[in-house]
């Protein structure tokens, strides 16, 4: 098996470094009018001319987050017709007052009070005054949303709905849209995260607009646009784990009132803070994980005048790359401490130490292609919207599986997943009355409107398949000190008498790294997926103050897949028919049709305030096991699963506009929902049987809150709140504890979760945080500061629900302080996250009965920006 290149990364990192610079600098050059220096117009305005004003603001963040006081006047953003009409403006503002936000989160603008959907945005100035890089860290300021992220290991999560990362085939709960495309592999959570308008973080089904695979919710990340004004940005980060990020973007008129560019890059490294103890042992290994890496170029036309019509092309490429899940070993027998420390005598045990021993290269590499394009053009009164894209993932995934210095079990996987997708979407213009109709025996039927579309996305997963070697003295030792008695008689039953000899001796047969005598299986899995819909969605202003709204989407989609695993071993199969893993090729194919329907009822008791009253349902779609080992239906396919969400949302701008409050309370109920469990087996160790069943009904429901308060003109306030109950409704076929057995009382090998709270959904979480600004003489200068808390109370951190697995509830903390002069268009600050040097842990489980392993959050650490906008 070939070994990656997750571990030799940082030389070739740096040689970007200051070609992205000079990219950089060379397009602002460019961008320069003639009679004016590169130096000067990157830095400052001629002596005779005034400085450049600020760019015309963007929309506000939801939270509400407002941006850093120093940055521009409060504006409505600029939208760009026909593809995004105004809304409606509101009485303007008699005093200082938040901004109106304007999102798009159903396919049209409008403003967030105006959409029945609990929904947070953070947008580009609160990113930029937060040292925010990627969309992990902006669901911190969002409640009820999480994305974490570690080597093999991500996961979004909504509501506490999440899934298992393992399956690629496995579509995640929570989707993931960029620039109104929606994708279905968890890597484009992950994809880099430069020159971004806002993040749209939306809670709830989400499959009228933008389809299945949206049961929990969707974040959709909407990129900046060429504009008619030069206008750019170069943005610096430098700090502890050797941190360098370096991001920049410039557009402006290439042909006045006619073509638009902006091109973005961004360069961002950074070390790991997790210590390898078996590296010294092992060539080449890395001695640190959970590095970061991540380098993307965009570049965008905007024809905004084609006889009429408006034409918008993007082509992005980034790479990204993950050191290792970084997991440490812990709770471990003296027996399993004996065995592993034979390899690693410096192995380490102690949980939340920042400390791993493991012998194989551990990470993942990503690259993303994306080409889009947009044409907008009229209809009549009609707005008509076509948009399409092509995007290719390469993903390369390395795992020491076994998460220890035995060289027990190294797995790699590798595929290339292309997507592409088309959409048709025109948006009526406000009718008087019902579809024209002003009145109906005599009643005013007040005003509607209408969009409708189709959609179209081709998928697949191409050459994908797990490689697996297990090195057969080290697995032995390994699963023959986390086993009992009738297991171990079973496994030694069927060795050769000579291997015998070979277990247990003072020196390991096997060295760190190295495999000897082993056994490999290629687990080869493809899929082709082809969806297509039709929806609409129709608003009705029946009566003053009172808006109906319906939404529906028929969609049709046809998968198939195969399935290929062969032993690639160099002499006959011992270890893996006793672990479930069998040589087999299978193909399979289904087909699904679904109505995603949606009704909302809204009530605005004044101008200030709307009242929604909401349903829906939607689904995820089903598919076919990637991790499958066995040619049985029941562990290859599984079907659909159903989503019903009931909701009161609560939108108001109080305090005489200076105040925003989002409220929303829930109930989301999951029917038939998908869950991917593993057969008890002792001899897995990480492996072995798999499958997914449509087993469980499952509850989420609570309350979560977002507010953003103008508290003076110099102090602005930021909060977010969540209650979130789960349960399991009827799950009885859950992953039982490594070292312990079943008992429910019942044949199934598999525990009963009825009842039980779900993994990685902690009940209440809470955030605050504050900006403060304060001028510095007459010059223009400003100094500010930023900080608050976060709070999570406790959550089991495996699907198990092992109560030994679990992260107390903790608080941490995080603040900067800089300074800037906003009328010159620079910033300086310095950021330090996790202040308190909370141990804090995403990810917990079983490698063999009697050791676990824990994947941890960050440490404390500081680093500086330094930023510059024109």
């Amino acid at each position: 098996m070939a070994r990656g290149r997750c571990g030799t990364r940082r030389s070739r990192r740096r040689r970007h470094t200051a070609g992205l610079m000079a990219a950089a600098l060379a397009l602002a050059h460019a961008a320069a009018p003639a009679n004016q220096d590169a130096l000067d117009f990157l830095l400052a305005a001629p002596a005779d001319e005034p400085a450049q004003p600020a760019p015309t603001p963007e929309p506000a963040p939801a939270p509400e987050m407002l941006p850093s006081a120093d940055a521009a006047p409060l504006a409505t953003i600029p939208l760009e017709p026909p593809a995004e009409p105004t809304p409606t403006p509101r009485p303007a503002p008699s005093g200082p007052r938040l901004e109106e936000i304007v999102v798009t989160a159903q396919k049209k603008a409008q403003f967030v009070e105006d959409v029945p959907i609990s929904l947070s945005v953070v947008d580009h100035k609160f990113i930029a005054s937060w040292g925010i890089t990627d969309v992990r860290e902006a669901m911190l300021f969002v409640p009820n949303v999480k994305v974490e992220e570690a080597g093999f290991f991500a996961s979004p999560r909504v509501r506490g709905f999440s899934f298992n990362n393992n399956n690629k085939a496995f579509e995640p709960p929570a989707g993931i849209a960029l620039d109104g495309i929606p994708y279905t592999r968890v890597e484009y959570f992950n994809a880099a995260l430069f020159d971004v308008q806002r993040i749209e973080a939306l809670r709830g089904p989400q499959g009228t607009t933008f389809g299945k695979n949206t049961t929990a919710g969707l974040i959709h990340v909407v990129t900046q646009n060429p504009t008619d004004d030069f206008t750019g940005y170069a943005d610096v980060q430098r700090g502890e784990l050797d941190r360098l990020r370096i991001e920049a973007a410039v557009g402006g008129p290439l042909i006045a009132g006619m073509l638009n560019f902006r091109i973005a890059g961004l360069y961002d490294e950074r070390d790991g803070f997790i210590r390898n103890t078996t590296a010294p042992l092992v060539p080449g290994l890395p001695s640190d994980l959970r590095s970061q890496g991540r380098r993307g170029v965009r570049a965008k036309l905007d024809f905004i005048d084609l006889l009429g019509a408006t034409l918008r092309l993007s082509v992005e490429t980034v790479e990204l790359e993950s050191g290792g899940a970084g997991a440490e070993m812990y709770n471990a027998s003296e027996r399993i401490q004996a065995v592993l420390r034979r390899y690693d005598p410096d192995a380490d045990f102690e949980r939340n130490n920042y400390t791993a021993s493991i012998d194989q290269p551990d990470g993942r590499i990503a690259q993303i292609d994306t080409i889009n394009a947009e044409f907008g053009t009229g209809l009549g009164d009609w707005n008509l919207v076509a948009l399409a894209g092509h995007s290719v993932l390469k993903n390369e995934l390395q795992v020491d599986t076994d998460f220890s210095p035995a060289p027990a079990i190294y797995g790699e996987d590798r595929d290339r997943s292309p997507t592409t997708s088309f959409e048709l979407r025109a948006e009526s213009p406000e009718f008087d009355g019902l579809f024209g109709l002003p009145t109906l025996f005599g009643t005013d039927l007040g005003s509607s409107n209408l969009l409708v579309g189709l959609y179209h996305q081709h998928r697949e997963i191409q050459g994908g398949g797990f490689e697996f070697r297990i090195g057969t003295l080290p697995f032995l030792e390994l699963t023959l000190a986390g086993t009992q008695d009738a297991p171990a008689e079973t496994l030694l039953a069927a060795l050769p008498p000579q291997l015998f000899g070979l277990l247990f001796t003072a020196i390991p047969a096997s060295p760190p790294g190295g495999d000897n005598l082993y056994e490999e299986v290629k687990q080869g899995f493809e899929q082709q997926a082809d969806a297509s819909a039709l929806f609409g969605q129709f608003e009705w202003s029946f009566a003053p103050r009172w808006t109906a709204q319906l939404g529906l989407r028929y969609s049709v989609e046809d998968k198939s897949a195969r399935w290929n695993s062969v032993y690639t071993s160099p002499g006959p199969s011992v270890l893996l028919p006793l672990a479930g893993i069998s040589q087999f090729s299978a193909e399979r194919s289904q087909s699904e049709e679904q109505l995603q329907p949606k009704l909302s009822l809204n009530w605005q008791p004044n101008d200030d305030v709307s009242l929604f009253l909401h349903w829906a349902r939607a689904y995820k779609g089903g598919g076919f096991n990637a991790f499958a080992f066995r040619d049985r239906d029941d562990e290859l396919v599984f079907q659909p699963e159903v989503a019903t969400e009931w909701g009161f949302d609560f939108k108001g701008s109080l305090l005489d506009g200076r105040a925003k409050l989002n409220v929303s309370l829930y109930r989301l109920d999951i029917d038939d929902f998908q869950v991917l469990t593993r057969i008890p087996d002792a001899l897995t160790v990480g492996l072995g049987v798999t499958k997914v069943e449509n087993a469980a009904k499952a509850r989420s429901q609570g309350v979560e809150a977002d507010f953003t308060w103008l508290v003076t003109e110099w102090l602005t306030l930021i909060g977010t709140a969540a209650f979130n109950d789960t349960e399991y409704l009827d799950f009885k076929t859950n992953d039982c504890p490594a070292d312990q057995d079943n008992t429910d009382g019942d044949d199934d090998q598999r525990c009963d979760a009825t009842g039980k709270g779900f993994a990685f959904a902690p009940r209440q979480s809470y955030t605050l945080f504050a900006n403060l600004s304060f001028p510095i003489g007459d010059g223009g200068l400003r100094w500010g500061f930023g900080g608050g808390a976060e709070y999570q109370s406790l959550q089991y951190l495996d699907i198990d629900l092992d109560p030994r697995k679990t992260q107390e509830g903790f608080f941490r903390y995080r603040a900067n302080i800089g300074i800037s002069n906003p009328m010159q268009g620079w910033s300086f600050r310095v950021f330090g996250e996790n202040l308190g040097d909370a141990r804090t842990s995403i990810r917990q489980g079983d490698v063999v009965p009697g050791l676990f392993v824990n994947i941890q959050e960050a440490p404390r650490q500081f680093y500086a920006q330094l930023r510059y906008e024109f």
